[in-house]
Parts: structure tokens; sequence; C-alpha cells
């Protein structure tokens, strides 16, 4: 049923090319770029590429970039999606696009899949009204090492992946507990991450790191606020809440820091995402009601500026 409503939007739009809308229905131009794999799969290009399409169907919009970057005869390039990458529907939902790939995604690994989802997503965010893309292989979101990978952006890649340049810098901010245990301090600092790797990840990792790991940091003015010996099970990004599970050791508190401090802290971090407004707690795959002092455990929280003390601290 899907990849019959995925080629019958595919067959309006050609219709629409060759007249078979109305005469009346305005169509626009549009300007794009679309992002193809080199010749030697390590990088990414972009070829430009002129559609004409009726001003307001959104879904031909998707559907003829989506076809463009499966067909494209440019020379010296690979194109995203290949003869075993079959689509069978996509779908919009206020400004997420989420597209249903067949089994065949998964024979797309490393290197060659990372560029691979660049491509499409940083193509199809250039698109207006839509500012993330989610992707699910036979119905079920897809999954890379064990966590579901949730929305992305064209922020999430960087421009030229290779191997002497498959990291980006980027600087983030992290909230540790105030010296009291009863505040939250912000601090900024830069790190350094593959385009493979969930930043949201990173974030809480870096905070299981605690304040020791930040070079220049001066300690004595920061508490860490998870144990050291926390492992995260996984983080997913769905509908801007990110929801992440954590091991037993999560409730291991550090000492003299209050429960409250210790939830916003990952969830302040986790909201300086753009593609995150809240975050939904889990320990070992279940949702608790109570965390020390800390009641409705098992709702999503929202950012809390009420518990940061003073101003952040930039470091490289």
């Amino acid at each position: 049923m899907k990849k019959t409503v995925f080629f019958s939007i595919l067959l309006c739009f050609m219709c629409s090319m060759t007249g078979c809308k109305g005469s009346d229905e305005e169509m626009v131009s549009t300007s794009y770029q679309l992002y193809l794999l080199n010749e030697d799969g390590t990088g990414l290009v972009t070829k430009d590429y002129e559609q004409t399409a009726p001003r307001q169907d959104l879904l031909e919009v998707i559907g003829d970039l989506l076809l463009q970057l499966k067909e494209q005869n440019a020379k010296r390039t690979i194109n995203p999606i290949d003869a075993n990458n079959e689509i069978s529907d996509f779908q919009v939902k206020e400004n997420q696009l989420s597209i249903y790939f067949s089994a065949g995604y998964n024979n797309k690994s490393g290197l060659d899949e990372i560029l691979s989802r660049a491509a499409i997503v940083k193509t199809l965010c250039q698109i207006k009204g839509i500012d993330y893309v989610e992707f699910y292989v036979e119905d079920q979101p897809l999954m890379l090492s064990g966590n579901a990978v949730g929305l992305m952006n064209s922020d999430m890649f960087i421009d030229e992946l290779n191997p002497a340049n498959a990291e980006q810098s980027k600087q983030v901010t992290l909230y540790f507990a105030a010296s009291n245990g009863e505040k939250l301090q912000e601090i900024s600092s830069e790190v350094t991450y593959s385009a493979a790797e969930p930043l949201a990840k990173l974030l809480v990792e870096k905070l299981i790191e605690g304040p020791d790991a930040i070079e220049n940091l001066n300690v004595s003015d920061v508490l860490p606020t998870l144990p050291p010996d926390t492992t995260i099970n996984s983080v997913t990004i769905r509908d801007n809440i990110c929801y992440v599970d954590f091991s037993r050791e999560l409730e291991e508190r550090v000492l003299n820091v209050k429960s409250d401090v210790v939830i916003y802290s990952v969830v302040n971090t986790l909201c300086e995402l753009p593609n995150v407004s809240k975050v939904q707690f889990a320990i070992e795959g279940e949702q608790q009601e109570k965390y020390g002092e800390t009641k409705n455990f098992n709702t999503p929280f929202e950012r809390n500026l009420n518990l940061i003390e003073g101003g952040a601290e930039s470091l490289g």
C-alpha cells in the first residue's frame, strides 16, 4: 500500500510536468542543491537543480527530490538512494518529514551509510517547511549501534566527510552542579565528535565523565551530577522529546547533589539542542515515579532556568 502511495505521488508530479494538471494551477520554479556522493564514496558534492512544481503541493516537491536522489546521472557521482534502497512512503507532520525505506537500506554501512543519509537530509531540509527528517526501515525507526537515529537536520552533518576530515567541533553548553549541590553551573565547552555519533548521546556522556574531563575548568566551582559508572542504554529523539534510558547506576546518587539538580543537569544540557524541548527518563527501560526527592520522574521534563547559578563560563 505504501509503495502504491509513493509512486502515485511521483506519477502526479510527472503528469504536472507534462500538462496533466489544470491550466489554472500556478507553477513555480525553485532552485535546489542536490547532495550526491563523489565517485570515490568519500565525500559529498552538490549539483544545481531547477525544479518546477505546483506552488502548494509539498508532497510533489518532496517526491521529485527523492526521485532525483535516486536517478541522477551526473558524472563522477554516486546517488545516495540506490537501486536496492526502495522508498515505500513518506509523510509530513508539521515541520517533520518521515521517509519509509525498504529492508535494502540495511545493506548500507559505515561511511557509505553516513554520507547517503547526510545527502538525503541536507537535500530535503532545503524545502520550505521541512526542518527535520527521520528514517524508517520496514516501518521501524532506523537503528544504528542499538540506538534509534531519530530526527535529523542539516546541522548534524558536515558538507565534506572523508577519512581526513571525519570529525567536527562544536561549542556546547553543559550543566553541572554548583559547589553547594543545590544549583546548576552553566559551562560552555568545545567538543569534537564524528558525524556518525548522535550529539545528544555525546552530551550525556560528557556529563557522566564529569567536570574533571573538561580542560581549563576550575573543578572546585562545580560538582559532577551523574555517577561515573552510569552507562547509557539508548538515546532517541522523537517529536522534540529526547528519551534517555540509563543503567541502574543512575540511582547511586552523587553525594551532596540534590535530585532536581541531577535531573535538570541532563534536561537543560539536552534542551540546548535545536530539536529537543523535553527529556523523558528511564532506568533499565522502565520509568519510575520518583527519583530521590523528585516526584513525577516518569513524565517529560522541560528546561528549568531557575536552577542556574550565575552566568556561563566559556572554555576551549
